[in-house]
């Protein structure tokens, strides 16, 4: 936890300067009627600070809101004095830049930047003061969108703007989408300033949803690089180490097959063996062709089947088109109904279990030839289904076919290829070569050259998924331990939260019960935002004290007990809304709160205060450090630049 103090503020450009006297701890009050520069001063504080001011920005030439002064002036720089735990910062920002300059205790000079895209170069200016003010920076991800705390983001509680709906307590962000005003972000953002532990928790959290994204990612890889080697390889590819002993098996087997060649080189032929081998390849060539000729008559079974379901199809779709038909003609003319004699096309006022002839009947078996038009669709829908079976099955059929027709074409070329090698050894049985038995070895050595091949970018595809799964693991581990680190951070913070929650409402409630005599009841909701007398309706102008003691309440916390608001308060001219001088005058009285508790604990706070003339408690007056007079004195004074006259500069 770390304390932070402004001690002194500076403008200065070409054409206006202003420089305020040394702020004390406790309450310091500018005074001034409105237009006179109080929001100005802090907005000084607040962009000096890293804040974006709208009235500054000079890259907007068709601002609404511009700081005329300000915006018009050149060369023109915002100089911060401030303390964090008794040390001594120099801060300056030039008026439409992005980067904060720190001269520290030392005059070591360091170059920030307020933007994290230049962080490569420079340190960001928020993580450096927060780290000060020993309070971490971490990571916040909402679904696809992450990015880290900042400064800016605690000052919505530390810094009680104007500009700011009065229904509402947080200051409103810089930047304000429905992502940084969510109530995630308000909720961490109290909870990094009163919790303890929370800090480390969000940190923590940050990293773990990180990580999970980061894992998410891998496993989404893996899962497409084993859906991309399922479209490439027929069977499951084996690990790394089975691949490589395959290829040292199939590297043994090459030597083996040059040992052989060598010594057939060298040796004559054995007609005997010769013969041996010849009678092997003839056994080998009738199993060849006997797979062939059941091969050939199984295309021929299933080519007969393919005819007959096509067959089926055909008829099944002439029934379909008959059945549309008839049902159009029946829904158009309404020719037929149970009730119509079939000769005349008469209605007939029919008994029920009667044929219109008279004859007894089952009600059911006579009704059975006619149809509603309900029932001729469900019969479409039958004869579709029948008829796309069928599609289905010979669909099925034809792939049986195709595969069929691969295997007889492989079988007929190795036929072709055993009976060339029988012509050969017969070649080499009249002439006493090895010839024969030669071409074969090679043959071998080259499927089983092509075999380790295939091997090696098996054993590339898997060293590349071994390498991913492993980066899966590697990932869920460090998921699960920071899911286990992240739980037990939670469960700490949670602990202390409650006793905070409770001590803030009880405070909260106590100030409001002075700065508002109607209210009866208050305390902190689940979202942390305070419940006035159950949420009954109230004059607007109650919002006033509502907002102002929410923010006393958080510096009075900081001062009791251990958190990370930094025991500064910066409110801008609380009167609002039509709250009346008395009633304003009161909610300003009971920041003299704070000194009964620092006398307690000794920790020193500032609250810096800007409000109308004499609209504070008499005893204040003394802690004024500031007053702006109507019509006499503004925040910026001009420059008096002396011109010489042509006189004075010839001579």
């Amino acid at each position: 936890m770390g304390r932070l103090a402004i001690r002194k503020v500076i403008y200065s450009g070409d054409n206006y300067y202003f420089e305020s006297p040394h702020l004390d701890d406790g309450l310091v009050i500018l005074e001034g009627p409105n237009g006179h520069g109080k929001s100005t001063f802090m907005d000084l504080i607040y962009y000096g600070l890293g804040g974006k001011v709208i009235g500054f920005d000079k890259s907007d030439k068709n601002a609404k809101k511009k700081h005329t002064e300000i915006f018009n002036d050149q060369n023109n720089y915002i100089e911060l004095l401030i303390e964090i735990d008794g040390k001594e910062f120099e801060l300056t920002r030039y008026i439409g830049n992005n980067q904060i300059t720190v001269v520290d205790f030392n005059e070591t000079v360091i170059q920030t930047s307020i933007s994290r895209l230049h962080q490569i170069e420079q340190p960001v200016f928020s993580d450096w003061i927060l780290d000060k003010l020993g309070i971490s920076v971490f990571d916040i991800v909402q679904g696809t969108n992450e990015f880290k705390l900042n400064l800016s983001d605690l000052m919505r509680l530390i810094y009680h703007d104007q500009s700011t709906d009065i229904d509402k307590v947080y200051k409103d962000p810089d930047n304000s989408n429905f992502i940084t005003d969510s109530l995630e972000i308000r909720k961490a953002i109290f909870e990094v300033l009163i919790g303890k532990n929370y800090n480390d928790y969000y940190e923590s959290l940050g990293k773990y949803k990180i990580k999970f994204k980061e894992y998410e990612e891998a496993k989404a890889v893996l899962d497409s690089y084993n859906h991309f080697l399922d479209e490439i390889k027929n069977d499951d590819l084996e690990n790394v180490i089975h691949i490589e002993e395959r290829i040292k098996e199939n590297n043994d087997r090459i030597k083996k097959i040059e040992a052989e060649r060598e010594l057939a080189y060298a040796s004559k032929n054995s007609v005997s063996k010769t013969f041996e081998i010849i009678d092997d390849q003839k056994k080998l060539l009738f199993s060849y062709e006997d797979e062939k000729a059941y091969l050939v008559r199984n295309k021929f079974d299933i080519n007969k089947f393919v005819d007959k379901i096509m067959y089926l199809i055909n008829e099944s779709q002439k029934e379909l088109e008959e059945i549309q038909k008839i049902r159009f003609v029946d829904k158009k003319l309404k020719l037929f109904n149970p009730d119509t004699c079939p000769y005349c096309l008469h209605e007939v006022k029919r008994q029920e279990n009667k044929c219109i002839c008279g004859s007894e009947i089952e009600e059911s078996e006579y009704e059975k030839f006619f149809y509603t038009d309900s029932e001729y669709l469900e019969i479409m829908q039958i004869k579709q289904k029948s008829i796309k079976s069928l599609i289905d099955l010979l669909e099925k059929k034809k792939n049986r076919m195709d595969f069929l027709e691969s295997q007889i074409l492989i079988m007929s070329n190795k036929i072709t290829e055993v009976r060339e090698y029988i012509n050969l050894l017969n070649r080499d049985v009249q002439f006493n070569y090895n010839i024969a038995f030669i071409k074969e070895l090679n043959k071998k050595e080259n499927e089983i050259e092509s075999d380790i091949i295939e091997l090696k970018q098996a054993k590339e595809l898997s060293f590349k998924k071994e390498n991913l799964a492993s980066k899966c693991n590697t990932l869920r581990v460090q998921v699960d331990s920071l899911k286990n680190q992240t739980d037990r951070l939670l469960a700490l913070a949670n602990e202390d939260i409650i006793t905070k929650l409770n001590s803030f409402s009880e405070q909260y409630l106590a100030l409001m019960k002075q700065a508002d005599d109607k209210c009866y009841n208050a305390y902190l909701g689940q979202d942390y935002m305070p419940v006035i007398n159950h949420s009954e309706y109230r004059e607007r102008s109650s919002q006033v004290s509502k907002r102002l003691m929410y923010f006393v309440t958080l510096l009075l916390e900081s001062l009791s007990s251990d958190t990370n608001f930094p025991q500064l308060l910066l409110i801008d001219t609380p009167r609002k809304e039509g709250i009346d001088l008395e009633n304003l005058i009161k909610c300003i009285s009971l920041f003299s709160t704070a000194d009964d508790v620092d006398k307690k604990k000794n920790k020193g706070y500032q609250i810096i205060l800007t409000t109308g003339i004499d609209a504070y408690p008499e005893d204040d007056k003394k802690k004024v450090f500031l007053t702006l007079v109507k019509e006499k004195k503004y925040l910026l004074s001009e420059k008096q630049i002396e011109i010489e006259d042509n006189d004075n500069m010839n001579t």
